[in-house]
């Protein structure tokens, strides 16, 4: 009995033994992998204002065409009122310069009960365009390309010691898909800021190169600023109405 009792416990042994091994020598699990994908541009459906009032959520991205009745210029876009038969309707564009009796087409998203700081005041209903056209000409374009993504920029020599475990600019952009999808840390000075809604798209230099960089608003960057940045590293991005990078970050911390 104590010869089986003995046989029964090295079985049992040699069993969790091999079944310890079989985990340890399985593949090892998949890498996660960052997802850089962004959204896929949707396609704007045309509606008048009333449609857009009436049902804010009916489509993702609209284009809507009205007359300007009046402006309000703040850092960074201009709030326009428009109407048309069927009602008025905020628009918040890129800085530009309407004349009140101005017909233009804007297109972007809806957004209900926006709270704007620079003006006190809250929009029941208000469209964010990412484009406004005079029916002639585009006189409120995307700021990541044209007129608007150029802006004010810093010109002068800069030669930015990296921080420890730091990347350089010019190795993320000869390394960059070896990187696709790695945080990095950079340290590097803001030398183009264009102030969007919700965000920040920036251009970083160090010295050894330039990256563009998107940026959320919750940190507080200027044009000129000596900053740390980490973010994930993006490749082949495209951001819709032909703004398309090889490389860029998506900023998640600022020091």
């Amino acid at each position: 009995m104590n010869m089986m009792i003995k046989t029964i416990i090295t079985l049992a042994i040699v069993m969790t033994g091999l079944v310890i091994s079989g985990c340890t020598d399985s593949e090892p699990a998949t890498k996660q992998q960052f997802n850089h994908t962004l959204p896929v541009v949707p396609v704007a459906v045309d509606v008048n204002i009333g449609e857009a009032l009436a049902d804010p959520y009916a489509h993702e991205t609209i284009r809507v065409t009205g007359i300007v009745n009046q402006t309000i210029d703040v850092t960074g876009y201009t709030y326009m009122e428009i109407t048309d038969s069927t009602g008025s309707l905020w628009v918040a564009g890129y800085s530009t310069q309407l004349d009140n009796g101005t017909e233009i087409t804007a297109t972007g998203n809806l957004q209900i009960e926006f709270a704007s700081t620079q003006l006190g005041r809250t929009f029941d209903i208000i469209l964010f365009a990412d484009s406004v056209s005079d029916g002639t000409t585009s006189v409120s374009n995307s700021p990541h390309g044209g007129p608007h993504g150029s802006g004010d920029i810093v010109t002068c020599d800069i030669n930015v010691t990296p921080v420890d475990g730091g990347t350089r600019i010019e190795d993320i952009q000869s390394m960059s898909a070896a990187l696709d999808g790695q945080v990095v840390k950079v340290s590097a000075v803001v030398v183009i800021n264009v102030e969007l809604i919700d965000e920040y798209f920036l251009t970083l230099d160090d010295g050894t190169g330039q990256l563009k960089a998107r940026c959320p608003n919750t940190f507080n960057v200027s044009l000129g600023d000596s900053v740390v940045v980490t973010g994930s590293v993006m490749t082949d991005v495209d951001l819709g109405n032909g703004n398309c990078y090889e490389v860029l970050l998506q900023i998640t911390d600022v020091e």
